[in-house]
């Protein structure tokens, strides 16, 4: 369960990022930190072999981490939604 608190956090901070100036040096330091964040989440609930995974760790734009977290925010409420 704590991994997904952290991904909600994780998925608000990348989307106040992806609004930012992305040539401002202290947005690319924030993205980076989160990138990593983002990948050890990413890691712990789906591995490094899952294309969510492999899709962050290749990409350098916000707006594509955001993508990608939506998707998993919306398969995921989908999934309870089904399940319940």
């Amino acid at each position: 369960m704590s991994f997904q608190n952290e991904f909600l956090t994780l998925h608000g901070e990348i989307k106040k990022l992806s609004k930012l100036d992305q040539h401002n040096f202290n947005a690319e330091s924030k993205f980076s930190n989160l990138k990593e964040q983002v990948l050890n989440v990413l890691k712990a609930l789906f591995g490094e072999t899952s294309r969510e995974y492999r899709v962050v760790r290749l990409t350098n734009s916000p707006a594509t981490i955001t993508k990608v977290m939506n998707h998993i925010a919306n398969r995921t409420s989908q999934n309870i939604a089904v399940n319940s």
